[in-house]
């Protein structure tokens, strides 16, 4: 199956769990969802087949963990702990990722950083007094998941303009998926959650998969 087939099979299924979220159809939901990021992954694989590279390997082994954690959230607040744990990872490595990906090294700067370190520092204040003894590792993921948008914001002119805004509006929506998730986790009932916690989640990460190969 060619690269092309592969994106739009990815946007096929995805299309389909969305329904099943809008007709609460649980079979649906569970058919689907474990079968995303495996699709994602061997779209790099064929996409990169003859040139992998590190930012290749970096790519799929972030995927993965995130799709464990996927797995692991299906699961319900059974696995929750391990799932954050999962998307831990998959920040790390993707932090990893974004910090390769460029052709020059990443200098800190303050002020492409403050309106995330503001949602950080507003969603924290909210968030952390209501999540109780799971308020360290959410909290520690909290930082690992700005962390990640951060340094994408800093890969402006580091690398072609393409994949620097394919990434860039990637991780800006992984941060709105996960900010929907905690919020309806942890402090409100946020109507239609799953649609809009899923859609970007979805949106997240076919983008950046496709700015990192963008950069290849």
């Amino acid at each position: 199956m060619t690269p092309k087939l592969l994106k739009w099979l990815y946007g096929l299924v995805g299309m389909v769990h969305l329904l099943g979220i809008v007709f609460n159809n649980q079979e649906i939901l569970n058919a689907t969802k474990p079968f995303l990021l495996p699709i994602l992954l061997y779209y790099v694989y064929q996409s990169q087949i003859e040139q992998v590279t590190l930012n290749t390997i970096l790519l799929w082994i972030s995927l993965v963990f995130a799709w464990l954690g996927d797995l692991a959230l299906m699961q319900g607040d059974t696995y929750f702990l391990l799932g954050v744990g999962m998307f831990f990872m998959a920040q790390l490595c993707y932090i990893f990722l974004f910090l390769k990906s460029v052709e020059e090294p990443i200098k800190l700067k303050f002020l492409p950083l403050l309106p995330y370190l503001l949602a950080g520092i507003f969603l924290f204040y909210i968030l952390l007094p209501k999540t109780d003894e799971l308020l360290i590792p959410v909290f520690i993921y909290g930082l690992s998941l700005i962390g990640m948008a951060g340094i994408a914001r800093l890969r402006q002119g580091r690398t072609n303009s393409k994949s620097y805004h394919y990434v860039l509006i990637g991780t800006i929506l992984f941060l709105i998926s996960d900010y929907l998730l905690a919020l309806n986790k942890f402090v409100w009932d946020i109507p239609y959650d799953a649609i809009g916690i899923m859609t970007t989640y979805l949106g997240a990460q076919i983008l950046i998969t496709e700015g990192i190969l963008q950069d290849n």
